[in-house]
């Protein structure tokens, strides 16, 4: 499937998301030097731009645009920020950081986010390598109203938020590297914060809630296989096998879904696949105009040993808002196979999206698991 590009911005900056549902109509650019954070509407055009004092790691958006809080220092500084630049709270931790980029630091902050109302604000701090405290803020006072303790499963395991679309549960994602990766599922009652493990058979990725909340995709077996389970109980409806075996390409970790039956996912080789989630099985490729594969030697000169196949530029995709996604694409080919240099891209229409069903202002899967929980 051909599709045109409604919207390109070409940029000399690194990429981020906000974790915010799919009407939340904005994105975040984030500086080269990952100390300046653009907020842009669904035209990429600039609403709001923050100045950070150090390098972030992690960020979340207030549901209106208007408020970021900033993880930095390796997760040693936690800092709220309005979009005039004023402190709002912030948190220093007196542990020194993690000098190297891609190391966690073993006492820090590790991820955050606001809830869709607005008036809570959930982060989560690693102590030592052995637990993680999940902790809930009134974002008036900014004072902890809740803590949760969870013991690391693997030891030194990073961890990330992904909400449910209902806005009662939250997927808590630990990944540590070969030694495994869990889901658990979080559910606070103002009372007390539960945390439920999943059980899965395989190394499992995050999961990629449907808007209804019914149901979720995860992605195992080394990117060779996507499963889709309902929500919460986690009963498996089916397996999508990536089919060319031989191929040095796999599943990745960006998907969306853009209808009831079909979902968008990426590949390893920056390519785009349509998968019939009642079939399970790859449908056609998406391809976007001026962005086609090409011949993984003629994108990557400089790279030495490549395959004869075909590589894309993209790095990752995000659902935008209702119908429309947004992309990040290198600008190939590069003698720089790390360039900050990228263009964001804005893909949607009538023949991409379909009928989707929409989340229940009655919350009924969140009930379920409560439910499950006990609590009346």
């Amino acid at each position: 499937m051909l599709i045109l590009p409604k919207h390109e911005k070409q940029i000399d900056w690194s990429f981020s998301y906000i974790n915010q549902p799919i009407n939340s109509e904005w994105a975040t650019i984030v500086s080269g030097d990952r100390k300046k954070v653009t907020l842009v509407d669904r035209n990429l055009s600039p609403k709001y731009e923050y100045q950070l004092p150090d390098e972030i790691s992690c960020l979340a958006i207030s549901p209106k645009g208007d408020l970021l809080a900033a993880i930095m220092a390796n997760g040693n500084h936690l800092a709220i920020v309005t979009a005039e630049n004023q402190l709002v709270f912030e948190e220093q931790l007196p542990n020194p950081p993690v000098k190297v980029s891609y190391l966690y630091n073993d006492n820090g902050f590790q991820d955050c986010w606001f809830e869709t109302d607005g008036v809570r604000f959930w982060c989560m701090k690693v102590i030592g390598f052995e637990e993680v405290e999940i902790q809930i803020r009134d974002t008036n006072s900014w004072q902890i109203q809740g803590k949760f303790l969870l013991k690391d499963p693997f030891g030194g395991s990073t961890f990330s938020f992904c909400p449910h679309p209902e806005n009662q549960i939250l997927a808590l994602w630990a990944a540590s590297g070969q030694n495994g990766q869990q889901i658990y599922w979080l559910y606070d009652d103002g009372v007390t914060i539960h945390g439920v493990e999943i059980p899965f058979p395989d190394v499992t990725g995050p999961p990629e809630f449907h808007p209804a909340g019914g149901e979720f995709l995860v992605l195992n077996s080394c990117e060779r296989q996507l499963s889709r389970l309902s929500f919460p109980d986690c009963n498996l409806i089916g397996i999508c096998e990536w089919p060319w075996p031989d191929a040095d390409d796999g599943f990745g970790y960006h998907m969306c879904y853009l209808s009831d039956e079909r979902v968008l996912i990426n590949t390893g080789n920056g390519r785009m696949y349509l998968i019939d989630i009642d079939k399970m099985e790859i449908s056609d490729e998406l391809i976007l105009i001026g962005h086609e594969p090409r011949p993984c030697k003629e994108l990557y000169p400089t790279l030495k040993d490549l395959k004869e196949q075909l590589c894309g530029d993209l790095h990752h995709f995000y659902r935008f808002d209702s119908d429309s996604i947004v992309s990040v694409h290198s600008q190939l080919p590069s003698q720089e196979p790390d360039s900050k240099q990228k263009t964001l891209v804005i893909f949607g229409g009538k023949e991409l999206f379909g009928s989707l069903a929409k989340v229940q202002q009655s919350a009924p899967y969140s009930k379920l698991f409560i439910q499950s929980l006990g609590i009346s």
